[in-house]
């Protein structure tokens, strides 16, 4: 089985986190953390802003830097679960294409996100990257409420 793990860093995606973790799941399950970075602002400068590139350049270097940090402090987690193979993938870009991207290029079975509980008007200007999951992901997808988000329904 292969479960794809959207991963932000955020309550949200560790409360996906955990719930992989706390579940059984057959030996031989693999686990993909995907998570997607967001390009900073890419538009060009107004000339004389020569400084632009390499300071876009350093906060893009910096954001991959975070989010790798993140991962790899999150992977130490599934140690303690042997029959699984934990492995992560990282990208760049917009996270709605970059996930639904990484299910298809993966051939994930299940897909497993956090929700971030954001209201309606919040999700029209913003998107919903669950709602995307959910629509467009060609296989089964999971939405992680946090328990902070359960107790309000």
């Amino acid at each position: 089985m292969r479960v794809l793990v959207a991963y932000d860093g955020s309550p949200a995606s560790e409360a996906a986190i955990s719930e992989v973790l706390r579940r059984p799941w057959p030996a031989g399950t693999r686990i993909r953390i995907a998570t997607v970075t967001e390009r900073p602002l890419s538009a060009p400068p107004p000339s004389g802003l020569e400084f632009y590139a390499p300071l876009v350049e350093r906060v893009r270097s910096s954001l991959r830097e975070e989010a790798y940090q993140r991962i790899q402090k999150l992977l130490s987690r599934f140690a303690a679960r042997p029959e699984l193979e934990a492995s992560y993938e990282l990208r760049e870009g917009s996270p709605k294409q970059a996930l639904l991207e990484m299910i298809e290029e993966w051939h994930a079975d299940l897909v497993l996100a956090g929700s971030h509980g954001k209201g309606n008007l919040a999700r029209l200007f913003l998107g919903s990257v669950s709602h995307a999951l959910v629509t467009s992901a060609p296989c089964n997808v999971e939405i992680i409420k946090t328990k902070s988000e359960q107790q309000t329904l």
